[in-house]
């Protein structure tokens, strides 16, 4: 029987050049960097609104108004500050602010830019004598700040009584309070903080501060993309490779990835496709091998069975005519006719035997167990001879994970039946499979005469057949027993312990 060729695996299509910048580490960076910027404004944003409500609880006008007149207690009766240098006017009103507000010093206040700083003027103080002239701190406030502080103060001269206001604009607000001065008659004193819309007071930090978080940010992304795309990639690598190999044939690659992620659970998918799809392949091998020993048999039969037969007529034919013809005819060729009669009626034996075996039903359509069935019940059908088959449960579990060996079985089964059909004169015939661990025994074995091995090795090819089949079996051994009370064929073999389903 000719060897069906293995079919070539489809080239796989070329991947694209990979470019520095498509890297999973780099993609990893940039979507890390998106995420930390993203995250750094909502957080920010959070923050904002709090610290803007918290600011706004606080700053109320009635709250300032109650913090100033405190502070002016404590502090005793101001000079007229308009009369005094800028200097020292600034000074002094720099540490009310701070004591009215209740920042601790400066610094916290120029810092704090959600709740309105003095450097840009949403947070101011004035002083005005009762002749218009104004000492401030800072230097300049805003223009809303300015005009509300401007109005609430000659509110206060003409109404010679605390003015609390609160101004509620788009997006901001602007809260300020002045107080008349009992001890300078016309003198004010007014505070006001000047809130501003929200994306002014996140904007307020300075470029240091925003230098400092895009460094912050970025190194913080780059050590995350290199920690997790540096575990990644060498799990996606892993699968690649067995991919590549997949792809050029090699079924028996694997990506072995044991990780519990989603990831693992995909590697192992694909490992146990890969098995699937090698099993597949396997029984798609031994169907074509099925179908050529089938079409051979076809083959045989229309051709050198037909033509052997018609060939033993014509011999027949020759011969009855020559024992007609009367007179005395040659020995010799009387010899050769019947010599040629044997040897035609052993071509048609043997020709009627290879398709028989050619017929069989395979491992690979029908399992082992119908498989032997059939061969047994096809060889042995009208011959008397009783069979039974004696296949251990696990035993036969196991080797069906291995199609491939149990066709070498099944080959070795029938040409131990047949020639004890033809030979031995059995009365009866048993096949064995049992197991011990491992290690597995295949028999056959009848009751018949028996005969002697190394006779028959030397004429026919039936035993070394069997003996090749049994050496292509993982771990495979062969032996033969024969006596006059009957004939023991046995192999043994290993399989692997993941071949074994119990």
């Amino acid at each position: 029987m000719s060897e069906i060729p293995a079919a070539r695996p489809v080239p796989a299509a070329r991947a694209p050049a990979r470019r520095w910048w498509s890297g999973l580490f780099w993609k990893c960076l940039l979507s890390m960097l998106i995420a930390s910027w993203i995250s750094t404004a909502l957080l920010s944003g959070l923050d904002l609104y709090l610290s803007r409500t918290e600011v706004r609880e606080a700053m109320a006008p009635p709250v300032l108004q109650d913090a100033m007149q405190r502070e002016l207690q404590q502090f005793g009766a101001l000079p007229d500050l308009a009369m005094t240098s800028r200097a020292q006017c600034e000074a002094i009103l720099q540490a009310l602010l701070v004591r009215i507000v209740g920042m601790d010093s400066q610094e916290w206040m120029n810092s704090h830019s959600f709740a309105g700083s003095t450097h840009d003027g949403r947070l101011s103080i004035r002083y005005r004598d009762r002749d218009g002239r104004v000492c401030r701190y800072p230097s300049q406030a805003s223009p809303p700040l300015a005009q509300t502080l401007e109005e609430v103060e000659q509110e206060a001269v003409s109404s010679h009584a605390p003015v609390p206001r609160r101004h509620e604009r788009e997006g901001d607000w602007i809260s300020a309070v002045a107080l008349p001065l009992a001890r300078t008659p016309g003198a004010t004193l007014s505070v006001g903080q000047h809130a501003g819309g929200s994306l002014a007071s996140f904007m307020h930090m300075d470029s240091g501060d925003i230098e400092s978080l895009a460094i912050y940010l970025v190194l913080i992304s780059a050590m995350s993309a290199i920690a997790v795309a540096t575990l990644l990639t060498r799990r996606i690598g892993h699968a690649e490779r067995a991919a590549d190999a997949w792809a050029a044939g090699e079924l028996g690659a694997r990506i072995h990835d044991t990780g519990r992620d989603e990831f693992g659970r995909l590697s192992q998918r694909f490992d146990r496709m890969a098995d699937a799809l090698g099993e597949v392949i396997q029984v798609r091998q031994a169907l074509a091998v099925s179908e050529e020993r089938n079409r051979l048999a076809r083959d045989l039969h229309d051709t050198a069975k037909q033509r052997s037969f018609a060939l033993g007529l014509q011999l027949s034919v020759l011969d009855h005519l020559s024992q007609r013809e009367g007179g005395e005819q040659d020995p010799r060729q009387i010899t050769l006719i019947k010599a040629a009669l044997g040897l035609t009626g052993q071509l048609q034996r043997d020709l009627a035997d290879v398709i028989q075996r050619f017929s069989a039903p395979t491992v690979a359509e029908q399992g082992l167990r119908k498989a032997i069935e059939d061969t047994c019940s096809h060889l042995l059908a009208g011959s008397e001879i009783e069979w039974r088959l004696l296949l251990d449960g696990v035993a036969e579990r196991g080797l069906g994970a291995w199609p491939q060996h149990a066709g070498q079985l099944l080959l070795i089964a029938t040409e131990a039946v047949s020639n004890s059909l033809r030979h031995s004169g059995a009365r009866r015939i048993e096949v064995v499979l049992n197991n011990s661990g491992n290690r597995y025994g295949w028999t056959i074995q009848d009751d018949g005469r028996g005969f002697v091995p190394n006779e028959h090795e030397a004429t026919g090819m039936g035993l070394a057949n069997m003996r090749l089949r049994a050496r292509t079996l993982p771990g495979g051994r062969f032996r033969l027993a024969s006596s006059p009370s009957g004939t023991v064929v046995t192999v043994s073999f290993t399989l692997e312990s993941q071949g074994i389903q119990a």
